[in-house]
């Protein structure tokens, strides 16, 4: 479980630094908020300032589930999130968008099954880590299985993170 958070929680640490990280960033994350979801431009901003709010918040609740003493509630805010990320791109696909999605700021791929795919694999990670919350309740992981944890999620993180570039690659 404590992998599965430290994914969920770089994941979406990367998402909020990526979006934030200048002016142009935001800008184009806007942009691609108004287009996937097919908004009006004056929805847009207000649209694109309550996801980077909610991702942030997600973070707290994945880092520091001793906030709400139990860490299903992180999780499964995330995969709630996930999933709705899913739909919206869904549906701006069945509408031929093409705009790139700057779910991680740079990337200039435009929106594919891939992306889809990628956050449906993250919802299933959260509704897993979620049941195992359940069964694991409180119990603390030992220093070395939590670095090892660690090394395993930073790994998932980067590739998530950098999916269009390792297709890109591959190729």
């Amino acid at each position: 479980m404590l992998t599965v958070r430290l994914v969920l929680t770089g994941v979406f640490l990367v998402s909020v630094l990526t979006k934030l990280r200048t002016r142009r960033a935001f800008g184009d994350f806007t942009t691609a908020v108004r287009r996937l979801g097919g908004l009006p431009s004056r929805f847009a901003t207000p649209a694109a300032v309550v996801v980077v709010a909610v991702e942030a918040g997600t973070v707290v609740m994945l880092a520091a589930p001793g906030l709400d003493g139990d860490a299903r509630v992180g999780l499964l805010l995330a995969g709630g999130l996930l999933l709705g990320f899913a739909a919206v791109l869904v549906a701006a696909l069945r509408r031929g968008t093409t705009v790139a999605c700057r779910c991680f700021g740079g990337s200039g791929e435009p929106v594919n099954r891939r992306h889809v795919a990628r956050n449906v694999v993250l919802v299933a990670c959260a509704v897993a880590g979620a049941a195992m919350s359940s069964a694991a309740g409180g119990t603390p992981v030992a220093p070395p299985a939590a670095a090892l944890c660690l090394i395993g999620a930073s790994v998932a993180v980067g590739a998530v993170v950098l999916l269009d570039d390792l297709v890109h690659l591959l190729r």
